[in-house]
């Protein structure tokens, strides 16, 4: 399509690692990919709703021909083949016009679901960034007030910090999303 190589996918994806760090590059990553799925479906709808104009046209110049040469003239069998041909155009007239309007209706709701799971991804992530910058900010604070505090006090803080680090990045990760499924002859050794 736009003749892209290894190479230089490689070196999109070192600029946009530079550019946007290792934190957000999934978050765009996954951003881009769901643009490139609408992008495509919307191109998908636009090429069949032309296929079916086009048609949709060629069954209306067929039928001004019959009519040129006069409907009254034709043979009983000729007049109805036109009859239905109307017929057949005005039904894919109306169902062409139906998934025009279902083709719209799922694009803006799709263009909405990227944008809500986009903004949701970002706040995420600005609220641990924050959650970050905050706990770094606490512990440069202890440190300053602390001056006089013993080595072993200073240690022992420090242990404390990083346990409710820990705690938080437990609390953070949710085991049933990264669980391998485990066989039960494993669990029955296990036991």
């Amino acid at each position: 399509m736009f003749d892209i190589g290894f190479s230089e996918l490689t070196l999109i994806f070192i600029v946009g690692l530079v550019v946007l760090g290792p934190q957000r590059m999934p978050v765009a990553i996954r951003t881009v990919m769901k643009w490139v799925r609408t992008i495509r479906g919307l191109a998908a709808n636009v090429q069949n709703e032309l296929s079916q104009e086009l048609k949709l046209q060629e069954l209306q110049e067929s039928i001004k021909k019959a009519e040129s040469l006069n409907l009254k003239s034709l043979s009983p069998e000729l007049a109805q083949t036109v009859e239905d041909l109307k017929q057949s155009a005005d039904k894919m007239k109306n169902e062409l016009e139906q998934q025009a309007q279902l083709a719209n209706k799922s694009l803006q709701e799709q263009i909405k679901e990227v944008r809500e799971s986009n903004y949701s991804e970002t706040a995420e992530t600005q609220a641990i960034e924050s959650n970050a910058n905050a706990e770094e900010k606490t512990s440069e604070n202890l440190t300053t007030l602390d001056t006089e505090v013993s080595p072993a006090e200073l240690a022992e803080q420090a242990e404390v910090s990083l346990d409710e680090q820990l705690a938080k990045y437990i609390d953070q990760y949710h085991p049933t999303d990264d669980m391998q499924p485990t066989s039960p002859s494993t669990t029955e050794k296990s036991v």
